[in-house]
C-alpha cells in the first residue's frame, strides 16, 4: 500500500508500506474529472500541478495535518493503474483501505459555500440543496467510501466542513435510502443481499463492469477483474461469489436463493424512477386523484388526464405516483417522457436499467420489446407507468430499422399493470385508453383551490388580494406558481397588491408582443395569464441578471424535459465553438456564475431540477414564451445557431462506448432538425 506525505521541499512523495501494517492515515473520497486528476506517473515525475485535481491532494494533506496525521491516501495517484495486476489488487483491497483509515474526507467539488460564511455547518440552508444534488451520491464507488470508514467528514469545494456522516445522517438517509443504522455503523452482514444491492441500484460508474466490482467490499467477496466481460457477466460472477458462503446459512433463510441465480433485475426491489420530487405545496383537485385511482386499480387499468397547458396535469400525475409508492412500496413506478420518439426510446432504456435489463442495443436485441416482455411477465410484480406529455401520435423505429410501431402497440395490456397518461390532445389520449370513461378532464382550479395554492407558495398564510390575484391569473396553476415565485423573490418590496398592479401594466404590452409573432408555433391552448406572468419575471431577470436571461434563452432550444447539465454548462465555456457575439455580450460580465444563474431561474420557477443530479426541466409554456420573446427581439436565429454549433461539438462520433451519451442527446437533436434553415448544423450532427 502506498501512502502520500509532504516532502521537505513542499511537494508530495509516495511511501510504500506492508498492506497489513500501515501507519495511521487519512483517505480522500471524491468524484473524478476527466483529464484533471493527477496520476501516479505524474506525481512521481513531479508534474500535473496545473490540474484541478492537485488542489484535492493539497486539501487532503492539509486536513490530515490538522488532524495530526502525517500520511494520507488519494486513489488517483496512489495506484499505478497502468499495471492491471496492481489495479485488480487495489480494487479488491479498496473497502479494507477505507475501513482502516483514521479519517475519511469527502471532497464535494460541486458544493460551494460563500466565502463570508466562517461556519458553514451553521448555515445549511445556503448549501443543502447542492449537497442533495451532488454527483458524489450518484457514483458507484462512493457507496463503499460512505459506509466503510469509521469516520466520514464532508467538505465543500472551498474546503469548508459541512458535517459528518453522523451529523448529516438524516439528509444522507433521504438521498441514498440507506438505513440510519448502517450509517451509524451497523454491520452490513445484518442486511439482506437484496437490500444491499438496492443501495447501489441507481448509482452509475464510468466503466460498466465497475457496477459489479464496486460492490465487492459491500459483500465481503474477492474476485479478479475482467474488463471487457460486460456488466451482465460481471454480475453473474459476483452472484456466484455471494452465493458460495451463503450455502447452508442465508440461503436457508429468507434470502430466496433463486433470486440470486437469475438476471440482475431479480436482485432489485421494486422502485420508482419518477424524476420529480413530491410537491409539499400540492393542492388536491376535487376528486381527480380518486378518479385516477379508481381506474388504475382495475386489472390492466388505464386513465388519461386531458387539459390545456399549465393546468396541472403533470403535477397530478406526480402526486399520484408518489402516493402509490407510499401506499404500496411493492409496486414499481415508471415515468416516461413522451414528447417525441427519441425521448420515448430513452424512457424505455431507463426502465430497462431500473429493472436490471441493462443490455446494449443490437440488431438481435431490442430494448423496446425486452421491456414490454418484462412488463407482461406477472412474476415481476405490480407496476404503474406514467406516460407524460404525449400530445402527438408517435411511431417508434424498432432496432432493425425495418419496422415502425405506435406507442399504443408498445404499451402492454397486463392485469398486474396500470397506465396513466397526460396529454393536451384528447384524440391522442383516446387512442391509448380503453374506454371514453377513462378520459379525465383537467380544467382550471376552483377559486378555493387557486387561493390555497397561492398561499401555500407564498408561505405567509392568508394574504389580502389573494382571491383577486388568483382570478386575474384565471386560476391557472402554472401562472399562480410563477407569480408566487416572483413575489417571494422580491419580498419585502413586492406584495400581492403590488403584483396585481404590475400585472395590469404588463398585460397590454405582453399581448402586443405575442401578436407580433404570428408565425411562431403557438399552443392555442396556452393561457395568456401564464405568458404574462412569465413576462413580468423575465423582465426583472433580464434587467438584474442578464447572464441568467441568456441561460434561459439557450435552454429554450432543448427538448424541455431532461435537459443535460453538461450541455448547458458548455454554453459558457471559452472553447465553445457555438459562442458568437450574442453569447459573448451576455457573458462579458465578471460576475457570471452558472450555479447562481440556475438558482435565479429556479427561484422564479422558470426551470426546475429533476431528481437526477444532472438534468433540468422547463414547462412547455415557459419554453414557448421565451422563444416568442427571442423572435420578437430578432435574436432567435443567433441563439438557434449557438445551440446547433454547441450540439454539433458535443455530439459523439460513432464509437460504441458513446451510446449512453447519444441516448441523452437524441431527444434534443430531433426538434433541432425539425427547424428550418439549419442544413449545415444538421449535416454536422448527422456526420
Amino acid at each position: 500500500m502506498r501512502l502520500l506525505k509532504r516532502s521537505p521541499d513542499g511537494d508530495f512523495e509516495l511511501v510504500s508500506f506492508k498492506d497489513d501494517d500501515p501507519p495511521p492515515y487519512a483517505i480522500l473520497s471524491h468524484t473524478w474529472t476527466d483529464g484533471q486528476e493527477v496520476t501516479y506517473n505524474e506525481l512521481v515525475a513531479g508534474t500535473g500541478k496545473d490540474k484541478t485535481g492537485y488542489a484535492k491532494i493539497r486539501f487532503c494533506c492539509g486536513r490530515a495535518a490538522a488532524d495530526g496525521l502525517q500520511y494520507f491516501w488519494v486513489d488517483t495517484c496512489c495506484i499505478d493503474k497502468s499495471t492491471s495486476d496492481e489495479l485488480s489488487t487495489a480494487i479488491n483491497s479498496m473497502f479494507r483501505w477505507y475501513q482502516r483509515a483514521s479519517k475519511c474526507y469527502v471532497y464535494l467539488s460541486d458544493v460551494q459555500v460563500l466565502d463570508e460564511l466562517a461556519d458553514a455547518q451553521a448555515f445549511r440552508i445556503t448549501w443543502e440543496d447542492s449537497f442533495r444534488r451532488s454527483r458524489w451520491f450518484a457514483r458507484g464507488w462512493t457507496l463503499q467510501e460512505l459506509l466503510a470508514p469509521a469516520t466520514v467528514e464532508f467538505f465543500s469545494k472551498e474546503g469548508k466542513r459541512l458535517g459528518s456522516r453522523i451529523t448529516l445522517e438524516q439528509e444522507i438517509h433521504k438521498i441514498t435510502k440507506i438505513p440510519i443504522g448502517v450509517l451509524r455503523g451497523q454491520h452490513l452482514s445484518e442486511f439482506s443481499v437484496d437490500e444491499r444491492m438496492s443501495w447501489a441500484a441507481k448509482r452509475r460508474t464510468t466503466v460498466k463492469e465497475d457496477k459489479a466490482y464496486c460492490l465487492l467490499g459491500i459483500f465481503g467477496v474477492f474476485m479478479p477483474l475482467i474488463y471487457g466481460e460486460g456488466e451482465e457477466h460481471a454480475y453473474l460472477r459476483l452472484r456466484r461469489k455471494i452465493l458460495k458462503p451463503l450455502k447452508g446459512t442465508e440461503a436457508r433463510g429468507n434470502e430466496h436463493r433463486s433470486d440470486l441465480q437469475g438476471n440482475p433485475q431479480t436482485l432489485l426491489k421494486p422502485s420508482s424512477n419518477v424524476p420529480f420530487p413530491r410537491d409539499n405545496d400540492f393542492v388536491d383537485r376535487g376528486n381527480i386523484l380518486e378518479q385516477i385511482n379508481e381506474r388504475c386499480s382495475q386489472p390492466a387499468g388505464r386513465a388519461a388526464l386531458v387539459g390545456f397547458g399549465g393546468f396541472g396535469k403533470s403535477q397530478l400525475a406526480i402526486e399520484y405516483a408518489h402516493r402509490v409508492r407510499q401506499k404500496s412500496p411493492e409496486t414499481w413506478v415508471f415515468w416516461m417522457h413522451a414528447s417525441n420518439s427519441a425521448r420515448l426510446k430513452a424512457a424505455f432504456s431507463d426502465i430497462a436499467q431500473e429493472v436490471g435489463l441493462s443490455l446494449q442495443p443490437t440488431a438481435a436485441v431490442d430494448t423496446l420489446q425486452l421491456v414490454r416482455r418484462w412488463l407482461c411477465d406477472e412474476a415481476n410484480g405490480r407496476w404503474l407507468m406514467i406516460v407524460d406529455n404525449t400530445d402527438t401520435d408517435i411511431t417508434i423505429e424498432m432496432q432493425n430499422k425495418e419496422e415502425k410501431v405506435s406507442l399504443a402497440a408498445l404499451l402492454p395490456q397486463s392485469d398486474h399493470g396500470a397506465i396513466l397518461i397526460t396529454s393536451r390532445n384528447a384524440d391522442v389520449a383516446r387512442s391509448l385508453v380503453s374506454h371514453e370513461k377513462d378520459i379525465i378532464a383537467v380544467g382550471i382550479m376552483s377559486d378555493e383551490e387557486a387561493v390555497q395554492l397561492l398561499e401555500n407558495k407564498l408561505r405567509d398564510g392568508p394574504s389580502d388580494g389573494a382571491i383577486q390575484l388568483a382570478n386575474a391569473l384565471d386560476c391557472i396553476p402554472l401562472a399562480i406558481v410563477q407569480a408566487a415565485a416572483y413575489i417571494n423573490r422580491l419580498k419585502p418590496r413586492m406584495s400581492v397588491a403590488k403584483y396585481l398592479n404590475e400585472l395590469k401594466t404588463v398585460k397590454k404590452r405582453a399581448q402586443l408582443l405575442y401578436k407580433t409573432v404570428p408565425d411562431m408555433r403557438r399552443d392555442e391552448q396556452a393561457s395568456n395569464s401564464v405568458l404574462i406572468t412569465w413576462q413580468i419575471s423575465f423582465d426583472h431577470i433580464h434587467q438584474k441578471r442578464p447572464s441568467a436571461a441568456c441561460l434561459l434563452s439557450f435552454m429554450s432550444f432543448f427538448n424541455r424535459q431532461g435537459i443535460p447539465e453538461f450541455m448547458v454548462r458548455h454554453y459558457i465555456d471559452k472553447d465553445n465553438q457555438g459562442r458568437n457575439d450574442l453569447l459573448d455580450n451576455c457573458l462579458e460580465e465578471e460576475d457570471v456564475d452558472f450555479e447562481e444563474d440556475v438558482a435565479v431561474l429556479r427561484a422564479f420557477s422558470l426551470v426546475g431540477m429533476t431528481q437526477r443530479e444532472d438534468e433540468f426541466e422547463m414547462h412547455g409554456l415557459v419554453q414557448l414564451a421565451t422563444r416568442i420573446w427571442l423572435a420578437s427581439t430578432n435574436t432567435e436565429r443567433k441563439w438557434h445557431q449557438a445551440f446547433i454549433q454547441t450540439m454539433a461539438h458535443e455530439f459523439p462520433d460513432g464509437e460504441y462506448a458513446n451510446w449512453p451519451k447519444c441516448q441523452t442527446l437524441f431527444p434534443h437533436v430531433l426538434p433541432m432538425l425539425e427547424q428550418e434553415g439549419i442544413n449545415n448544423g444538421k449535416t454536422q450532427v448527422e456526420n
